[in-house]
């Protein structure tokens, strides 16, 4: 039977949380289709591909120097060769930096239609129907997928990651590389000494209600300390120096999902909610009772923050 692929997002030896979710979205979506859910992981050996099995009934290992470190070239070769060695009609990658670089390349390496940044995926009268953002999050559209052979990416908080099952098959894909035009000489992380803001379970960020650099350390840092959690902010945070660009959240910054998002004085334009919107819980706090934020907040506080923060402090 004809595949539904999912390709395998990792770095440093660790799948993404985006990996785990497109399990979920290909099995899901796959028996609709009349596909078979697959996966297929690129990298230096096969202990990643058999991370995946325990997600997805049949995962495909490329194992090649070629694919150890990421460039598009590689992955754009090693996706066609697997889809024309597996009947592989439809794939879905990650929208992450690394995805939305080699996406459209692979979907011309397939002749395939392409369809980026989507939110939902149903199946309408045997099609593929997606659902995606557009004019920075102020309008979604559907679309319906005409062609024989698709790709998607989906963005990173779409859907929850699936759980382990039953664990799948693993077999090698042999691919006949050419050479890369892009040579990496060394991957350098964008923080240092903290964590990736992408994987915190809770969020405390802050935005030009603070008033100024010192308030913020004063009152976001503490309480994200005291949660447990990692600090961040909107983009006049980060334009400000208030705190280092590599925690902004937003559109031009990360995007991220958490248990909990906190939002102290974040007015809630759109080009910051696209890059949170897909947290689990939203708490807002504003003075303002119009901020755009309410209208994607679980719980609004309507205060003034540096009333608010105090008091939730002295709870903790």
């Amino acid at each position: 039977m004809a595949k539904l692929l999912i390709i395998a997002e990792h770095r440093s030896g660790k799948l993404s949380d985006a990996t785990m979710e497109l399990c979920r979205i290909a099995k899901e979506i796959a028996p609709g289709l009349g596909l078979e859910p697959a996966a297929a992981v690129f990298a230096k050996d096969d202990s990643l591909a058999k991370e995946v099995a325990k997600y997805i009934p049949e995962v495909f290992a490329v194992t090649d120097a070629a694919v150890e470190v990421y460039t598009a070239d590689g992955y754009a070769q090693a996706v066609k060769a697997v889809a024309e060695a597996k009947d592989v009609k439809g794939v879905f990658i990650p929208h992450t930096y690394d995805g939305v670089d080699y996406a459209a390349k692979a979907a011309m390496a397939l002749g395939a239609g392409i369809v980026s940044n989507c939110n939902k995926a149903v199946v309408d009268g045997g099609k593929l129907v997606l659902t995606r953002n557009i004019y920075n999050g102020k309008l979604q559209e559907t679309k319906a997928v005409t062609s024989d052979k698709f790709v998607v990416t989906f963005e990173k908080g779409a859907y929850d990651p699936a759980e382990a099952g039953a664990e799948g098959a693993v077999s090698a894909v042999s691919v006949s590389f050419t050479a890369s035009r892009t040579k990496v000489k060394e991957v350098i992380a964008t923080s240092t000494g903290g964590v990736d803001i992408t994987q915190a379970k809770v969020i405390v960020s802050g935005g030009r209600g603070l008033k100024d650099g010192d308030k913020f350390k004063e009152v976001i840092l503490p309480l994200a300390q005291k949660l447990g959690g990692e600090y961040a902010g909107s983009r006049p945070v980060i334009d400000s120096g208030w705190i280092e660009a590599s925690r902004q959240v937003g559109q031009s910054g990360k995007v991220v999902t958490p248990d909990l998002y906190l939002a102290i004085g974040i007015s809630g334009a759109v080009q910051h909610v696209a890059g949170m919107k897909g947290s689990k819980c939203i708490v807002a706090v504003n003075k303002d009772p119009e901020a755009p934020i309410f209208n994607i907040a679980t719980y609004g506080i309507i205060a003034d923050l540096f009333e608010v923060v105090p008091g939730i402090m002295s709870s903790l």
